[in-house]
């Protein structure tokens, strides 16, 4: 997290900055090397050791951002999601560092948020603290989700805790305090619950040395996930972090200056909508360099180098760990897991969401996003296990909607929660459409959205319903199939589109061109193709299909038996 010189007549109003940036990618050239996982970053010149108890992860490349990064000029989010970036964790605000301590927007919150989303980047969020409280921490976190709960934040919301400096010593509200360990753990632990509560997964921001010296990282990594600063091309921290940020100083195409950058550790893909905790940290590759190694590329601020910021803490007074915010954090062998089979029936006034029962659970919660580029909210809490069921009346006919749900378990003392499973669906049944003209699929609900393919005339798509945005800008979901197999696009909302039955071939079927002869076929349509049914009709007791199927050339019109349609 870069930090910026604060002249000393400013200290009392003025607010710490720092460009906390984090995203994830695979990156292609990651490989396995002497019991070590080793990788080039794309946005610097060094290559990178991952501690080996990450082997089998997904590693994503990502930034962070405030507004220092904009006010050198305005970040272009599609040359930044075409650089490789997957993931940005922007700075929603901060709390003034002076007696007052205001609580504080980024200016440029909306514009990063917004332009991040629109050109398909996953989005977290940051809060940089001067909480002394308890009370104060929860009032940040409710500073900070009230100001994104609008917007599709599928990462984390976290903390950032460390001291700004007035560039030869640190200065603020948690330095003049002298905040011990614990209070200041506890503070941190505070973030975190209200940020679950709220629905969202919590994250904690620090270097390396402030998770020793200034706040208990051993205890906060087992109730949430961590994100470790430490610049140097292979971190020695020993306990457990997600979330590595190893440079300062990155190059990103669309971004003018230097560039927080992060690794992301995790099993689940991007697409998910909440990352798997990463294990702890063990370190076992033998550590050839020694920690205090860093790359040339480092700047001189470094969240790393902090001798001066050492309090006199307690290391023996350590909060009460409550592990109520970490949704998987259940002993070993009681793992309780999200639901699975999450599917969904839909209908023109219902959606009906079903599930599989889930392991050492005592409930679910589901959340429903009513708009492409909205937030999810709470709708229903099940607290009988044994229910897998919940219809969903409050829909528009047409209208798409995304659905997630977690398991839940509460004790006396206790809420723990599972990662979460998630699904889209529209309130209207699934139908086939013929283009009426030729037509650009989109492979996001974007006009700015790279090509698909062209459709010609007459081509085949399977109708699921309409993307809107919270400006109803519309667009058409469909999927279209090549070969069996089928891919989720969109077509502009003024598409011209017929529609009719929609089925898929059960197994390969012959076409014919009409019942009178049933022994030369026009075509054999692959299994898994899927179909617009124009009428049915017989040929003596056999029922047949006049259907239309089209392939990535041509459209075919013919008859089908109908036991091989489904």
């Amino acid at each position: 997290m870069k930090k910026k010189l604060l002249s000393k007549l400013l200290v009392c109003t003025l607010a710490l900055q720092s460009a906390f940036a984090s995203t994830v990618s695979m990156p292609a050239n990651t490989k396995k090397a002497s019991a070590a996982l080793t990788g080039k970053s794309p946005f610097t010149s060094s290559t990178y050791t991952h501690n080996d108890n990450f082997s089998g992860y997904n590693i994503y490349h990502g930034i962070d951002v405030s507004k220092y990064n904009n006010n050198n000029g305005t970040i272009d989010w599609n040359k930044v999601k075409k650089a490789g970036v997957d993931f940005v964790i922007v700075r929603v605000g901060y709390r003034g560092y002076g007696k007052s301590g205001t609580l504080c927007t980024d200016p440029f919150y909306k514009t990063n948020i917004e332009g991040a989303l629109a050109a398909g980047i996953k989005v977290g969020v940051y809060y940089f603290t001067e909480a002394l409280t308890t009370a104060e921490a929860k009032e940040e976190a409710k500073f900070c989700i009230d100001k994104i709960k609008d917007y599709d934040i599928t990462l984390p919301v976290a903390i950032d805790y460390e001291y700004p400096t007035d560039g030869s010593k640190p200065v603020g509200r948690m330095y003049d305090a002298k905040l011990s360990k614990s209070a200041a753990t506890a503070n941190v632990k505070a973030f975190c619950a209200a940020v679950k509560d709220a629905g969202y997964t919590p994250l904690v921001y620090a270097n390396k040395s402030d998770f020793s010296s200034l706040i208990d990282g051993a205890s906060i990594g087992k109730s949430y996930k961590v994100w470790l600063a430490n610049y140097t091309t292979k971190t020695t921290y020993a306990n457990k972090y997600e979330y590595w940020q190893y440079t300062s100083s990155g190059k990103v195409n669309g971004i003018t200056g230097k560039v927080d950058c992060n690794f992301w550790y995790t099993k689940s893909k991007l697409d998910d909508t909440s990352s798997t905790p990463a294990p702890a940290a063990t370190n076992t590759p033998k550590p050839t360099a020694s920690p205090t190694v860093k790359p040339t590329a480092k700047p001189t601020a470094k969240p790393t180098v902090k001798p001066t910021v050492k309090p006199t803490a307690k290391p023996t007074a350590k909060p009460t760990a409550k592990a109520t915010a970490k949704p998987t954090a259940k002993p070993a062998g009681t793992k309780m897991t999200a639901p699975k089979n999450f599917r969904a029936v839909s209908g023109t006034k219902a959606i009906t969401l079903k599930w599989t029962k889930s392991s050492n659970a005592a409930g679910y919660q589901i959340f429903r996003k009513n708009f492409y580029d909205g937030s999810y909210k709470n709708v229903k809490i099940i607290s009988n296990v044994n229910t897998t069921t919940y219809k969903d009346t409050k829909v528009t006919n047409g209208h798409e909607y995304y659905y997630k749900i977690r398991s839940i378990n509460k004790t006396a003392s206790d809420t723990t929660y599972s990662n979460y499973a998630s699904l889209t669906a529209s309130a209207s049944k699934s139908r086939a459409g013929i283009t009426q003209a030729k037509h650009k699929l989109l492979k996001k609900p974007s006009a700015q959205s790279d090509a698909f393919r062209t459709l010609p005339k007459n081509s085949i798509v399977e109708y699921l319903g309409k993307t809107v945005y919270k400006n109803n800008t519309t667009f058409i979901h469909v999927n279209y199939y090549i070969k069996g197999k089928k891919n989720s696009v969109y077509l502009p909302a003024d598409a011209k589109l017929k529609y009719y039955k929609g089925g898929t071939a059960k197994q390969a079927a012959k076409l014919y061109n009409n019942l009178s002869s049933l022994t030369k076929p026009k075509v054999k349509i692959p299994k898994g193709s899927y179909l617009a049914v124009l009428k049915t009709q017989k040929a003596g007791k056999v029922k047949f299909y006049k259907v239309r199927y089209s392939d990535t050339k041509k459209s075919y019109v013919g008859y089908v038996n109908a036991k091989y349609v489904k």
